[in-house]
């Protein structure tokens, strides 16, 4: 008796298969890309070393489109009617349709039309991964690992290539994007290193980590350094804690700690002690010092955003829409007493912060369902790790699951790019897939005995 997902995986196609596969190499890649200081140095960059995109459209998402034309005609209201994870689907649609509605009223409609866009084309990404991955098991998570990985290549490439230096020390080419990628690519490796029984797989988890590791060091984000750091600990976990469910699995992962860890232990005690090692220490710590010096003037620029997203409630408690953002924010007390950083132009200007994005574009509502979609994801992933990992899945969950709340308070791209919607669709898809597994098992069982008491 075939399974559903057996099913579901004799029905994907190589053509397919390489074209999912690209979608989320690419969507990773551009993540990771350098930062350029300047239009000089960005003109100095090669082609690969830039974002490829037509208008504002980039290529992974020009990718899906043609995905969902070819292989998703009838898969989009089939999903959002009886497919897993609708009602975060439904949410994320009713985020990006109630923003976008205020935002006809912005002073750059068309620009805030392109950001509903983007989120409803992620609202139905998250839906195709969660598919992918039932379909082709750890597939989607090797290719988006390695496409954060490509990405760091050429950032830190890029950056030796050409060098940012403040202060006499060099960084990482981009902050809060490309660390706070790094950062989080970390966890990835570590789910993979644990999921998979592949040797060569978790050959490839265990080497990039070591990039992720490097690249995020340096970044000089306090974001990427906290993602990155409790990355590492959903690391040591998995080497020498974690207990997978099976018993086969177990005794695999047993042998490989057996070879790895001391393993690791001599590698790294040697790097540490050289003088290449005792170099890269004092170059990051030196850019955590520089951070600590500067993080007084960052840490009340962020608090004059909180306060000037409640002064524009205040005013306009459904929200200014997107672009709308400049002129309400110019227009407030703390942006008039100098606290809060100056704003450039209204197709720039936004909050530094996913959670105040939607509040200050969609008003209270708004920012209620932003906070909703935040949790309904988080819910997703940990229902999905510890279906497919048992308590290993919870650790691994509570250790990402900070980094991401960090990002939404942070940063604004936590729902309108993937860094937060493909690693979720990517554990919803194990846990479904378990669930699916659990069920035909038991009707398996229903189906003998009955055909046994039959006989």
């Amino acid at each position: 008796m075939l399974s559903a997902i057996q099913r579901g995986r004799a029905k994907v196609n190589l053509a397919a298969r390489f074209l999912t596969g690209l979608i989320l190499c690419y969507s990773a890649v551009i993540f990771c890309l350098p930062v350029p200081s300047s239009e000089e140095t960005a003109a100095l960059y090669p082609w690969f070393g830039k974002r490829i995109t037509i208008g504002n459209v980039q290529l992974h998402e020009l990718l899906f489109i043609g995905w969902l034309i070819l292989y998703g005609k009838r898969f989009i209201l089939r999903t959002l009617f009886q497919g897993p994870e609708r009602r975060v689907a439904v949410c994320l649609i009713v985020l990006a349709l109630w923003c976008g509605l205020i935002s006809l009223m912005s002073p750059l409609p068309w620009l805030d039309f392109g950001r509903t866009l983007r989120l409803l084309l992620n609202t139905v990404l998250l839906l195709a991964v969660v598919r992918w991955t039932r379909q082709s098991g750890n597939f989607p998570l090797g290719m988006l690992i390695l496409g954060f990985f490509s990405g760091t290549i050429i950032n830190l490439v890029l950056s030796f290539q050409y060098p940012a230096i403040v202060n006499g020390t060099m960084r990482l080419s981009g902050q809060n994007t490309p660390g706070v990628a790094m950062g989080v690519a970390i966890h990835l490796t570590a789910w993979l290193f644990f999921r998979t029984s592949h040797r060569k797989l978790q050959a490839f988890a265990l080497f990039t980590t070591f990039a992720f590791t490097f690249g995020c060091a340096i970044s000089f984000s306090r974001i990427g350094w906290f993602a990155g750091g409790l990355g590492l600990i959903a690391w040591l976990y998995v080497l020498v804690l974690a207990r997978p469910r099976e018993r086969s699995a177990w005794r695999r992962l047993r042998i490989v700690r057996l070879v790895v860890v001391p393993l690791l232990v001599i590698v790294l005690g040697a790097l540490l002690v050289s003088p290449l090692g005792q170099q890269w220490l004092q170059w990051i710590q030196s850019l955590a010092q520089q951070k600590i010096v500067n993080q007084g003037e960052s840490n009340t620029q962020r608090w004059a955003y909180a306060i000037g997203t409640a002064e524009i409630l205040a005013r306009y408690p459904l929200g200014v829409g997107y672009t709308g953002f400049y002129n309400a924010m110019t227009a407030t007390d703390i942006y008039a007493s100098g606290s809060a950083s100056e704003e450039d132009s209204p197709s720039e200007a936004n909050p530094h912060a996913a959670f105040l994005w939607y509040t200050t574009a969609g008003g209270i509502p708004g920012g209620l369902v932003a906070l909703l979609v935040f949790f309904m994801l988080l819910n997703s992933m940990r229902f999905g790790m510890i279906s497919a990992m048992g308590q290993p899945g919870f650790v691994l969950f509570a250790l990402v699951a900070l980094p991401f709340l960090v990002i939404g308070l942070t940063v604004t791209y936590l729902f309108n790019s993937i860094i937060l919607i493909v690693p979720v669709a990517i554990a919803a898809g194990w846990g479904w897939t378990r669930r699916l597994e659990r069920r035909d098992s038991q009707h398996f069982t229903i189906n003998h005995n009955h055909a046994k008491k039959n006989l």
